[in-house]
């Protein structure tokens, strides 16, 4: 956590920088200590930070990622806590006109005293606090303290006095019929969901400090692109203004680079003052998302001057324009996000807290994930609506990469209350993050909250109430979700598209055709090939589950728990089915697959390779087709990028941070351009999909093959790609192509060159892999150490496929693994140690090698 509150105090102090004598921040970080509540001893704690944190750091408790150890920390949910520490105040912050205490996270029920005088009594997680303080400061020592209450405490008297009964799922709240979560503004995954455990924390989880000024205080300064093209952008900054008294002959400056773009003179008035200015900038270079070009960012420097004081605000953005269409067309309506006047197909995932304990998460952290997102080729990212509103390194990372941010409401999968209090609550809630966001040009737009719609309408959940039941809580969800949270959005951004739940089909009108699609249907019996069939006009949930590989199991099990049925492996996968309670839930939904295309094995080793390569093949079924419907579609956002505790889960990277199969599936379907191939009623069609804004002239070269080798089949086309679009270039009927070949003993390999060049390939199998005629102990390889960096060379006397690579000992990334290698052809692969850890013993196997291995569970 160092590190990240490293980056958070420099960005402040950045934000307020040339305040000069006038202004003070003072980090409250240090000398904490905390207690349970009604005892008397109290440990050393970390500010920001946690309390399961605090208890793991003082050996209170065990680490709750580690076999079962989450059952026995539920105690501490259910417990008040107290933070307290001591800080000097001197006589020249004490003069200053103003001084406030700003706490940007308390989770989530706490109350503040500062000098024992009871100062704020917070009840949102997910929004900053200020309190004027100055009157209750003293020069020299003084004391704030935190009393933090459950929100069990809290939460059960409105669930019990509520006229009716809400629902929510997963049901991980006390696996009981009791939905606490939805009456406190927490993050909801704290309760547990269904890829994650349930550690309902609390404490002071971002920066505190002190900020005193005299006369006026930049607040803030919004900026905005009014009118973009490539040879003027008309940009619009609003500077906020904090007056502690009416002042006359006050001016502002907007300059980047030594170059000022805008003046204004003006008075202020006491309170709060909005002044607007607007610039033009001529030949603008445009914020764009990755692949499309560079994501260029301006740093304004904001300066307001009175006749005694100067003050300067470094505020980030980029210029772009950014729309999201949706128009109603000959078979619904349109989902589409345009860049720049460009129509963009979105290609990323969904993205979850990164832990469970926030305060773990570290800037090296996030700059990893955010990485493993632009080499798989992403262009957008949604920050979910269970979790948190991110931290602002998350979105300044965004910023750089050109990510798009699809951004939740943090609202997830459940009936929420409506009364004035809550809905307070929320406006202020939003009003807060949209405030503090909406600079970042790489945030597309507000979504209000994730399944809260499609629940009520086909979960089930209508049918368990009286008609006016039902009445009361459709009035609820639209005063919400249709009035509150856009208009609180609409008072600080009116530039982004507002998307009221996900998935949006229309208000109770739930079809593909229609918004955004979320499609689960592969928990159950339905086959892999409904992704094929079932294309929604943007897809931003689907997903498979899989499990780590086995050296991320090692790290929470004992020898004798790594089995699939095993308490600990039980309690790692939350995939479960909330009528039935059933621990084996999450194995069956992947077992029903896994015979399909695989056989259920024996042992436990290859069993957890083919639930990955399993979730391989799932990813690029799902994304192949809905990259060959564009424009049709136009997203496709897989669940999930990441974990946030090791899991067997729907994420493309462990928690530990390794690339699990699909994500290197993910790279490879995600390049810009790709080429699907498919048997439609009978006929072998060959897709190229482009998102490039350019033709390509190329060739297409088709090859079918034996498994050994022997070519039997081979066309090449010169081909004109079309720019940002999907087409067939290659049709034929499909037996007649293989023309009596065996098809379990083929391969077809389908390339596509510019300039002799490889730009895209494809391997196309017809049949499924426990069908094929695949030979074990094929691949050779040698590898070479240069600088500490492992090249290793592969190739085979015959079609090997998911060829699977790992260092018995060493962690680290390869470039490439669990691939498909062609016969007589040679790859090349590099491995990147982590620190501190030395590669020896390389293992390779192949899917026949694991089919043929006898391996015992290690």
């Amino acid at each position: 956590m160092k590190t990240i509150l490293f980056y958070l105090v420099n960005l402040l102090l950045i934000a307020q920088v040339a305040l000069g004598s006038n202004s003070e921040i003072i980090q409250l970080h240090k000398g904490w200590s905390f207690k349970q509540v009604n005892t008397t001893k109290w440990h050393k704690a970390s500010v920001p930070g946690t309390v399961h944190s605090d208890l793991i750091n003082n050996k209170i408790i065990k680490d709750p990622f580690y076999r079962v150890n989450e059952k026995a920390v539920q105690w501490v949910g259910e417990k008040d806590w107290e933070y307290k520490t001591n800080f000097t105040v001197s006589k020249v912050t004490l003069a200053k006109d103003n001084i406030s205490l700003n706490f940007d996270g308390l989770d989530t029920y706490a109350d503040v005293y500062i000098n024992d005088i009871l100062v704020l009594e917070a009840n949102n997680m997910h929004r900053g606090w200020k309190v004027d303080c100055k009157e209750l400061l003293r020069e020299g020592e003084n004391t704030v303290r935190v009393y933090f209450h459950s929100v069990f405490k809290k939460d059960m008297p409105k669930y019990l006095n509520a006229p009716f009964k809400l629902q929510a799922w997963p049901n991980n709240d006390q696996n009981s019929e009791i939905w606490l979560s939805l009456y406190s503004r927490k993050a909801g995954f704290h309760f547990g969901w269904d890829w994650g455990p349930r550690l309902i924390t609390s404490g002071i989880w971002r920066p505190v400090y002190l900020e005193a000024w005299n006369n006026f205080k930049l607040e803030d300064v919004q900026i905005t692109s009014e009118k973009v093209s490539k040879k003027q952008a008309t940009v619009k900054a609003v500077y906020e203004i904090i007056a502690s008294k009416a002042q006359k002959g006050a001016s502002l400056e907007i300059a980047h680079k030594g170059k000022v773009y805008g003046t204004k003179t003006f008075d202020l008035k006491e309170g709060q003052n909005l002044i607007p200015v607007t610039f033009n900038i001529k030949n603008p270079k445009l914020w764009w998302s990755k692949g499309l070009g560079d994501p260029h960012l301006y740093t304004f420097d904001c300066t307001v001057k009175s006749a005694s004081k100067s003050v300067t605000q470094k505020v980030r953005t980029g210029i772009r324009s950014i729309r999201v269409i949706k128009e109603e067309d000959a078979i619904g309506k349109s989902m589409t996000v345009e860049l720049n006047g460009v129509k963009v197909f979105m290609k990323g995932a969904n993205y979850i807290p990164l832990h469970n304990l926030q305060d773990q998460v570290t800037e090296e952290k996030y700059r990893y994930y955010i990485q493993q997102a632009v080499d798989a080729n992403m262009n957008m990212l949604r920050v979910w609506g269970g979790g948190i509103y991110e931290e602002d390194i998350f979105y300044d990372l965004c910023d750089e990469n050109g990510l798009l941010v699809w951004q939740d409401i943090m609202f997830a999968c459940g009936m929420f209350p409506a009364d004035q209090d809550y809905l307070q609550s929320v406006t202020e809630e939003v009003k807060y993050n949209v405030k503090r966001l909406r600079n970042h040009p790489s945030i597309a737009l507000w979504n209000g909250n994730n399944e809260n719609e499609i629940s009520w309408h086909e979960w089930g959940w209508k049918h368990k109430y009286t008609d006016e039941e039902q009445k009361i809580y459709i009035g609820n969800l639209k005063k919400l979700f249709y009035n509150v949270i856009p208009d609180a959005i609409a008072t600080m951004d009116q530039t982004r598209h507002y998307h009221p739940t996900s998935p949006n089909t229309g208000y109770n009108n739930i079809s593909e055709n229609y918004g955004d699609v979320h499609l689960w249907h592969t928990k159950g019996d339905t086959p892999l090939t409904v992704y094929d069939e079932v294309v929604g006009r943007f897809m931003s949930e689907y997903g498979f589950q899989s499990y780590p590989e086995m050296k991320t199991i090692k790290k929470f099990t004992q020898k004798w728990e790594r089995n699939k049925t095993s308490e600990v492996m039980f309690a790692h996968n939350r995939a479960k089915q909330d009528q039935t309670r059933d621990p084996n839930f999450g194995n069956q939904a992947i077992e029903r697959k896994m015979e399909t295309y695989y056989g259920i094995p024996k042992d436990f080793e290859t069993y957890v390779y083919r639930s990955q390569i399993l979730h391989a093949k799932a990813t690029k079924i799902a994304i192949e087709a809905h990259r060959r419907n564009m424009p049709k579609c136009m997203g496709t956002l897989y669940w999930q990028l990441n974990d946030c505790w090791p899991a067997i889960s729907w994420s493309t990277i462990d928690y530990y941070g390794n690339w699990k199969a699909p994500h290197y599936t993910v790279r490879d379907v995600y390049q810009e351009v790709i080429a699907p191939v498919i048997i439609e009623d009978g006929k072998l069609n060959i897709y190229l999909v482009s998102d490039r804004l350019k033709d390509i002239k190329g060739e297409l070269v088709v090859t079918l093959m034996k498994h050994d080798g022997t070519v039997l089949n081979d066309q090449k086309l010169n081909v004109l790609v079309e720019k940002n679009n999907s087409k067939i270039y290659f049709g034929a009927d499909a037996e007649k192509f293989l023309n009596r070949a065996q098809k379990n003993d083929v391969v077809l390999q389908v390339q596509l060159l510019e300039n002799d060049k490889v730009i895209t390939e494809n391997h196309f199998d017809f049949v499924v892999e426990k069908e094929m005629n695949l030979k074990a102990d094929v691949v050779k390889s040698s590898a070479k150490n240069m600088n500490g960096t492992i090249t290793i060379t592969l190739s085979a006397s015959s079609y090997a496929k998911n060829v699977f690579l790992s260092y018995k000992e060493a962690e680290g990334h390869f470039s490439n693994n669990y691939l498909d290698l062609l016969p007589n052809q040679e790859v090349e692969i590099t491995f990147t140690p982590k620190e501190g850890s030395t590669p020896k013993d390389l293992i390779i196997r192949s899917y026949a090698d694991f089919n043929n291995d006898n391996i015992l569970n290690q």
